[in-house]
């Protein structure tokens, strides 16, 4: 058998379907429209969610982590928080905006908590559109 890579990652994506707006109530609806455009107004997206781990093989299983558990610890922890969700009734959300960058700190903070050892997080992407994304590192 050949020795193990020092470090591999494996890469989980799955869809979020969630509404919000980009809207701050200390500022006139011209201001919040002259800043957040069309994004002040309630709209919803398809965001593209991939979790990134990296770590060494298990010598026994032959992998970093089971696929579908990486599947499931996102699935049980984000997705049901998010998945057709009105993001700004969630509590991260009270004191922030739900920008594409906020989302994905979020989850990266909630999968770093649940993802077992000696796993670790590199990295979340949350694509909000085909074209936008926001990228949060280890």
């Amino acid at each position: 058998m050949e020795d193990n890579p020092k470090k591999i990652s494996i890469t989980c994506s799955l869809n979020i379907h969630a509404a919000h707006k980009l809207y701050r109530d200390d500022w006139s609806q011209q201001k919040n429209r002259d800043v957040f455009g069309h994004c002040c107004d309630l709209h919803g997206h398809q965001y593209r969610l991939e979790v990134t781990i990296k770590g060494g093989i298990d010598p026994e299983t032959g992998m970093l982590m089971n696929g579908y558990a990486l599947e499931n610890l996102v699935k049980q922890n984000i997705l049901t928080q998010l998945d057709h969700k009105f993001l700004n009734d969630h509590p991260f959300f009270k004191d922030r905006l739900t920008t594409v960058e906020w989302i994905s700190v979020w989850v990266f903070d909630e999968i770093k908590k649940k993802l077992p050892s000696p796993c670790v997080l590199q990295k979340v992407k949350l694509w909000e559109t085909p074209d936008l994304y926001a990228e949060y590192e280890n």
